[in-house]
């Protein structure tokens, strides 16, 4: 591909960008792929009003990778670009591993920086390889829609992808003819990573039976990307037509009447809009089961990561997480302290068990205005010796006390209809904090 059709595929992309973005950011890394985006815009701003500038986040994970911004600094001097180095920590425990935990931590620190765009450089080798990846790990068509060449990232910076349909190989080529330097990260020839792996392994054996795989792996990713967005059109329309008069929550009987895979889609719909990571299918479908069980209508509020799928009455919503009544199971086992819905339950001899800062709903019927309290409940002599274990949570009208579960009114009390431990209530011993037993 000739530099300049590759300049002008870029210029026509940022034409069609949702809106006028003058301050444009690269994410650069001092690799290959941003290196030469970074050049190709600093080359257009004699016919686009652009104000470029760079930034390059330092993670530390690559023996030497400090030396990097070094690099970055020298290109950007030499093309008249400003640039910003932020270092970040890293967490070694993400759920995601340490690849998504790399990647989170940029993402945060480019969004940061508060430009109206940043562009990223992935192209569209890229773009096959995260496509066969989500494929593998059961994806529907949202997550094998890959990344999207625009996205408006709610309150950050509109992230813009403007060589998400070039080949690798056109970015190395225009590389080589003017002559660039970049950073090779040696981490990226590790193929213990999985995506280095499909990268390195898979793709190129797959592209070597099946010439132009990458290709098409990239175009399945555009059209699965564009069903998506018509399953989001079909759930804002979803939501305006299930929305309450005069309320912002949503009418249970007409969601009922929703067909299963309409009320899951409305259900992811609505945790991206509210920010939240997608739960797997087996746990949306829990969320789905739960929203449509009688019982809810007495009352339900279901914890989903900062958000509560909430349930009264004939109404149901998505609401912040009150995260002192959030439901938090704990396995006990008389360890002599344990951390429970944001305290500490400290567990003493002679079954003297005390809470502190440990908060929960009284019986709130679900309602996410329900007011945290604090629930004295009187622990028998024999607790501490039963051994049994006890999976407390957090929000529900109903105490631990011995290891059985101790209904609790909404004056605190305990009874509420559920039996008493054998022997009764005794011992003086007070347990602060609310909880359900479970098996």
């Amino acid at each position: 591909m000739p530099s300049t059709e590759l300049a002008g595929r870029v210029a026509g992309s940022w034409r069609q960008l949702p809106q006028p973005a003058r301050r444009v950011r690269v994410g650069l890394s001092g690799g290959l792929d941003s290196t030469v985006l970074l050049h190709l815009l600093a080359s257009l701003r004699q016919t686009l009003p652009l104000q470029l500038s760079a930034a390059h986040v330092q993670h530390g994970l690559v023996a030497g990778s400090a030396a990097w911004a070094d690099d970055c600094r020298r290109l950007c001097d030499g093309l008249g670009v400003p640039l910003v180095v932020s270092a970040v920590q890293v967490d070694r425990h993400h759920p995601g591993g340490l690849e998504a935990a790399a990647r989170d931590a940029r993402r945060k620190a480019l969004a940061a920086l508060g430009d109206e765009v940043l562009a990223l450089a992935h192209h569209r080798d890229d773009q096959a390889e995260t496509v066969l990846f989500r494929a593998i790990r059961g994806a529907g068509v949202r997550g094998a829609g890959g990344m999207r060449p625009v996205v408006a990232a709610g309150p950050g910076p509109l992230v813009w992808r403007p060589l998400l349909d070039v080949p690798r190989s056109a970015l190395l080529a225009y590389a080589r003819a003017h002559c660039l330097a970049w950073v090779d990260d040696p981490s990226n020839a590790d193929s213990g990573y999985s995506r280095n792996f499909l990268r390195n392994e898979v793709l190129p054996l797959v592209e070597s039976r099946f010439p132009g795989a990458a290709a098409r792996l990239a175009r399945m990713g555009r059209l699965c990307g564009e069903a998506a967005g018509m399953l989001d059109e079909l759930a804002a329309l979803d939501l305006t037509a299930l929305r309450l008069p005069g309320s912002q929550r949503l009418g249970r009987e007409a969601t009922l009447r929703l067909s299963s895979a309409r009320l899951r889609n409305l259900l992811r719909f609505m945790l991206l809009e509210a920010g939240e990571a997608m739960p797997d299918e087996d746990r949306l479908r829990e969320i789905e089961r739960q929203l449509c069980s009688p019982g809810a209508a007495d009352g339900l509020c279901l914890p989903i990561g900062k958000s509560a799928l909430c349930v009264y009455r004939e109404a149901w919503w998505l609401a912040p997480a009150r995260h002192d009544a959030a439901l938090i199971s704990l396995a006990w086992s008389l360890e002599p302290s344990v951390r429970w819905a944001g305290g500490v339950v400290e567990w003493r001899g002679g079954g003297c068990a005390r809470g502190r800062g440990v908060r929960a709903a009284p019986a709130g019927r679900g309602r996410e205005d329900a007011p945290a309290r604090r629930w004295p409940v009187p622990v028998p002599q024999e607790f501490a010796a039963g051994g049994r274990r006890a999976a407390l949570a957090a929000g529900r009208p109903a105490a631990v006390v011995g290891g059985w579960p101790v209904g609790v009114d909404r004056r605190g009390r305990c009874g509420g209809g559920v039996p008493l431990p054998p022997g009764g209530v005794g011992g003086g011993a007070e347990l602060v904090g609310a909880g359900r037993l479970s098996d």
